[in-house]
C-alpha cells in the first residue's frame, strides 16, 4: 500500500486459527474501506499465518508480520511498527471478536467530530464460543454507567462525557481494544505496550492516553466481545499481579500532573476501603477464608498507596 491508509488495524495473533477468519471478515466488511490490517503473529504453531496469508493474497490491505514469541504486549508493538507511519489513527482488535459493518466509520467520524480528543471508544456486547450473545449480558449496560473519581468520591459521569483518566481510574471502560480508535500522534507520546502489566497491558495504556485527555464517548454497540474458557480470569494470579502493576503506575508515572496523582491516589483509597469493608461483611457472615483473601488484597493495595 503506497499511499496512506486513514485507519491501521492491528491485530495480535497467537495460535488463533479458530476464530480468525470470522474476525477477518467483519473488518474486511466495514463501510469505511480506506484501512490497513496488520495481522501481527506472536509464533503460532497453528494454521493462524496461513489463514492470515491466505486473506493477504486476496486483499492488498492485510499483511501478515511474524514475530518471535514475545507475548501479547510486543505483538502489539511488532503490529505498530509494521503499520504505515502515515496513517492518522490506529485500532488494535483481538483476535477473536467482531465489528459491526459501520464500527470504523462511527469512530473516525467522533475523532473527526472531537478534535481535542486523543481517542474514541463505544459499548460492545458478549457473545460466547459459539458467536451467541451470552443470556442475561448486561456488559453493554456497565459501560454506558460510567464513573469517575471526583471530589467528593466516585461520581457518574453524564452520557456526552469524555471518559476521562478520573474515569478509567475507577475501571477500563473501553474493556476490549477493538472499542476504541486512537490519534497515531497520542501513542507517538505515551509510547508502546508494557509487557510488565500483561494481561493488564490495555487497562494500563488507556490510562497513558487518557492523560491527554478523556476519550470521545459513542453511545453504540458496535462490538461483540467473545467471552470463553480461553479468556485470562481477573482470579489469576498473574492478573492480580498485573493489576497492581497497573494501579502502581497509574499513581506514580512521572507523566502524572498533581491532579492527575491525587485522583489516582483516591481511586486507590476507595477500592482499598471497598475491599476492608466487603471483607468485614463475609467474615460476620462466617465466610471467613474469602474475608482474608480481600484483607490480603487491601493491604497489598495499601503499601501501593503508602509506598
Amino acid at each position: 500500500m503506497s499511499s496512506a491508509p486513514r485507519l491501521s488495524i492491528v491485530v495480535p495473533t497467537y495460535n488463533s486459527a479458530k476464530y480468525l477468519g470470522l474476525t477477518i471478515d467483519s473488518l474486511l466488511a466495514q463501510t469505511m474501506p480506506d484501512f490497513e490490517l496488520i495481522l501481527s503473529d506472536d509464533a503460532s504453531t497453528d494454521d493462524t499465518v496461513k489463514i492470515g496469508e491466505a486473506y493477504a493474497a486476496r486483499d492488498s490491505r492485510v499483511k501478515v508480520v511474524r514475530n518471535p514469541h514475545g507475548g501479547t504486549a510486543a505483538t502489539r508493538n511488532a503490529g505498530l511498527a509494521a503499520t504505515h507511519p502515515g496513517s492518522e489513527f490506529i485500532t488494535f482488535f483481538d483476535h477473536d471478536d467482531l465489528w459491526d459493518r459501520n464500527a470504523a466509520l462511527t469512530l473516525v467520524a467522533a475523532l473527526d467530530r472531537h478534535p481535542e480528543a486523543p481517542a474514541a471508544h463505544f459499548v460492545c456486547h458478549c457473545i460466547d464460543s459459539a458467536g451467541l450473545r451470552i443470556p442475561g449480558d448486561d456488559h453493554s449496560a456497565n459501560m454506558r454507567n460510567r464513573r469517575a473519581i471526583g471530589k467528593g468520591g466516585i461520581e457518574r459521569l453524564p452520557p456526552t462525557a469524555p471518559t476521562s483518566f478520573e474515569a478509567l481510574l475507577v475501571q477500563n471502560y473501553p474493556t476490549t481494544p477493538g472499542t476504541s480508535m486512537i490519534r497515531r500522534s497520542s501513542f507517538q507520546k505515551v509510547g508502546g505496550y508494557e509487557a510488565e502489566v500483561e494481561p493488564c497491558d490495555d487497562w494500563d495504556m488507556n490510562l497513558r492516553i487518557s492523560r491527554l485527555g478523556g476519550f470521545a464517548f459513542i453511545d453504540e454497540e458496535l462490538l461483540s466481545w467473545r467471552r470463553h474458557s480461553m479468556a485470562t480470569s481477573n482470579l489469576s494470579t498473574r492478573w492480580r499481579k498485573a493489576y497492581m502493576a497497573t494501579r502502581r503506575r497509574s499513581i506514580h508515572a512521572p507523566t502524572n500532573t498533581p491532579v492527575q496523582r491525587r485522583a489516582a491516589r483516591s481511586a486507590l483509597r476507595v477500592e482499598i476501603m471497598s475491599l476492608l469493608k466487603s471483607s468485614a461483611g463475609e467474615v460476620a457472615r462466617g465466610a471467613f477464608k474469602s474475608g482474608a483473601k480481600k484483607m490480603a488484597r487491601s493491604l497489598l493495595l495499601g503499601s501501593i498507596y503508602f509506598g
